[in-house]
């Protein structure tokens, strides 16, 4: 079939493939001249294209380009970047152990910051449930003071859907001063959470006389980690 220009500047007659290599360069090509269904693999590479040539609209074989995708090296589009949302950051005041060796829930009640609105300072709840499953750099620090007696076994632990899933123990030992005295226990780790797993943190002492307190210096905070 011949090929024929007529006077609106259509040209016909060219089969697929019929074109030379390199006969149609950058500046052939108007803005969104070419659309998805013109092209086919290997039919345009990086020198035929100008600054807008194909609009993003056209670019739909295998997913769809934005702010937030990018085309891999094997040409599939995946999501590009990622966010820490949900996090959180709590502090307590300064609370007595209840009764001696029960474990008791912290009560990190003043929030510093909630991005993602998954942490719950509410009394007897003060837990964070992400909502979203993913891996989450987890902390929690407590410090606790006696002001006299003897005070055995404090121990910390992390709860996770509402029973002990790490500790953090000073068994054996014993304070017997009659002057005050703090001890501290710090957690920090990397934890796969689903999105309905919630976490605590509960502390734990024997006492033969007044019972120890936290000193409201203690934190627990959790971020979603990107990976």
């Amino acid at each position: 079939m011949a090929v024929v220009i007529n006077g609106s500047g259509t040209v016909t007659g060219i089969s697929v493939g019929g074109l030379p290599d390199g006969i149609v360069d950058a500046g052939t090509l108007a803005t969104n001249s070419v659309d998805s269904a013109e092209l086919v693999d290997g039919a345009v590479d990086n020198s035929h294209l100008a600054d807008d040539a194909v609009a993003v609209a056209e670019l739909s074989a295998t997913g769809t380009a934005s702010s937030s995708t990018f085309l891999r090296g094997d040409n599939a589009w995946a999501a590009a970047g990622g966010d820490n949302t949900p996090s959180f950051s709590a502090t307590h005041s300064n609370t007595a152990l209840a009764s001696s060796n029960t474990w008791t829930l912290i009560p990190f009640s003043t929030e510093v910051m909630d991005n993602g609105g998954c942490y719950n300072p509410a009394s007897g709840q003060y837990k964070f449930t992400p909502a979203v499953a993913g891996y989450y750099q987890v902390s929690s620090v407590v410090n606790w003071y006696a002001s006299n007696g003897n005070v055995t076994n404090a121990s910390v632990a992390l709860y996770k859907n509402g029973s002990e899933y790490l500790a953090f123990r000073s068994t054996g030992y014993t304070s017997n001063q009659s002057a005050y005295y703090v001890g501290s226990s710090t957690y920090s780790g990397i934890l796969y959470l689903s999105a309905s797993d919630y976490l605590q943190v509960y502390w734990n002492a024997t006492y033969s006389s007044s019972a120890p307190s936290t000193n409201g210096l203690g934190a627990f905070s959790a971020t979603k980690v990107i990976i």
